[in-house]
Order: structure tokens, then sequence, then C-alpha cells
């Protein structure tokens, strides 16, 4: 899978103390995308198992809750997603896991989403289902810079944010937060959301 980066502990990207993965490689290019960085296909290649070791690392010394998948566009890595998923949840059955993506549950329920490896609709179709089994909540739906939104977790009011077990209700999703992250090479990752709009 192509890796952007790894974030080993976020209060900023859904509920509790999570993991982020952020997949590198989208091909939607949303207008004013605060990741421009993640969008092309190129970068750090690395094994589902050696960022599930992360995630397992990460757990050791901080008490994390979840892990949340973003980008990039996660489902356009879908093979990938999936088993790192599959993988957390072996090892850490309990987590909860989340999602941002730029599709909407419509798009990806009909398979009409691009795949880094390339699939049939009826393969990206099942990936979903399979994803979505897993998932106890996302956020979906393309930025739209021309709609800013203040709700948790979503920068336009267009997005919607989906709960798909019932382990949350709305309510646990807190106000939106920025985190900038230092890592042991120095490099800094900045997640959350930085830019806040203001709804007409």
């Amino acid at each position: 899978m192509l890796l952007h980066a790894f974030v080993p502990a976020s209060r900023a990207n859904g509920p509790g103390l999570r993991a982020v993965v952020y997949f590198q490689g989208c091909s939607l290019h949303c207008e004013k995308c605060w990741n421009p960085s993640s969008h092309k296909f190129r970068g750090l290649e690395v094994t589902v198992p050696e960022v599930a070791q992360r995630f397992e690392e990460a757990s050791r010394l901080e008490p994390l809750g979840g892990a949340t998948f973003s980008g990039g566009e996660p489902m356009q890595q879908a093979e990938a997603l999936l088993e790192l998923m599959r993988e957390i949840r072996r090892t850490a059955p309990a987590v909860s896991l989340g999602m941002f993506t730029g599709y909407t549950e419509n798009e990806l329920t009909s398979g009409q989403f691009v795949t880094r490896l390339g699939s049939t609709v009826e393969r990206r179709c099942e990936l979903w289902r399979a994803v979505r089994e897993l998932l106890d909540f996302a956020v979906m739906g393309r930025y739209d810079q021309t709609q800013p939104a203040i709700a948790p977790l979503r920068t336009s009011r267009n997005q919607r944010l989906e709960l798909f077990s019932s382990r949350y209700q709305e309510g646990d999703f807190g106000p939106q937060l920025v985190e900038i992250s230092i890592e042991e090479s120095g490099n800094s990752v900045l997640t959350g959301f930085p830019v806040l709009g203001v709804p007409a």
C-alpha cells in the first residue's frame, strides 16, 4: 500500500484517542483540498503488516480506542484498506474503525469509484460491502470549499457523517480540532481541520 503518513495518537479524527492512517493517492482532486501532497500515487510503499505493527506499537504507548483511515482517498486502495482493517481487528477486536472518504455512500455501494490496482464494478461493490461491515463511522462526500461547515469532522455542509454500528451516536463526535504531531525524524504532520469556514 502507498502510505502518506501515520499519526500514532489523535483526538481530532473521531471519538477518543485514535491512530490515523493516511493513504497516499487521490484522483478526486477537490478544489482547495488542504492535503494536496497526498494526491499523487507515488510515495512510500509499505506492507499492510508493517502498518498494522505501527498500530500495535502505538497501542502499547497510549490507550488507543480506534483507528481512522484518511488520505488521500482510502477507497482508492480498497484492497489494502480492507486487509489493514481486518488485521487491526484481529489483534485488537475492541477498537473502533472510522474513515474519511470523498465518495458518497451511493457511489461506493454502486461501485462507482476507482481503485489503484484496477477492478471490476462487481469487485468494487464487494470491497465496499466488506469495508462497510467493519466500519463504525465514516465521513462521506467531496470537500466543497463553497459550503464551509463547523459540524464535527465535516469541513463542508454536503459531507455526511454515517454511523455504521451502534457504538456511537452523533453527540459522541466533538468539535473540530487541529493537531500538529512531530515525528522522530523531525517531520511535522498537521491533522484535523486547519481551515474552519463559517456557514452562511
